[in-house]
C-alpha cells in the first residue's frame, strides 16, 4: 500500500507495518488552511511554528497593554 501526502511524497510503502509510526518519522506536523481573500488561498504551515509565533505575539501584546494601563493609571492620579 502506498500513501501519498499533499506534496506528492511517498509516506508508506508495502513493507511498513504501522502507518502512524512511519508518518511520525517522515513528516513534520503541518496544517493546510484555506484563506479565501488571500493571494495564495491554500497555505500549508507548521502547526508548532505557528503556535510559537502566536505565543510571541501574545507576549508582545500583553507587554503593550500593561504599558498602556500604567500610563492610564498615572494620568488618572495626576
Amino acid at each position: 500500500m502506498r500513501i501519498i501526502d499533499t506534496k506528492n511524497t511517498e509516506l508508506v510503502d508495502a513493507k511498513s507495518d504501522s502507518y502512524a509510526s512511519s508518518v511520525a518519522a517522515n513528516s513534520v506536523v503541518t496544517q493546510t488552511s484555506y484563506h479565501e481573500l488571500s493571494d495564495k488561498p491554500v497555505v500549508q504551515s507548521d502547526a508548532l511554528m505557528q503556535l510559537h509565533a502566536n505565543i510571541d505575539m501574545l507576549n508582545d501584546l500583553q507587554g503593550r497593554l500593561s504599558f498602556l494601563m500604567r500610563e492610564v493609571r498615572y494620568l488618572l492620579k495626576a
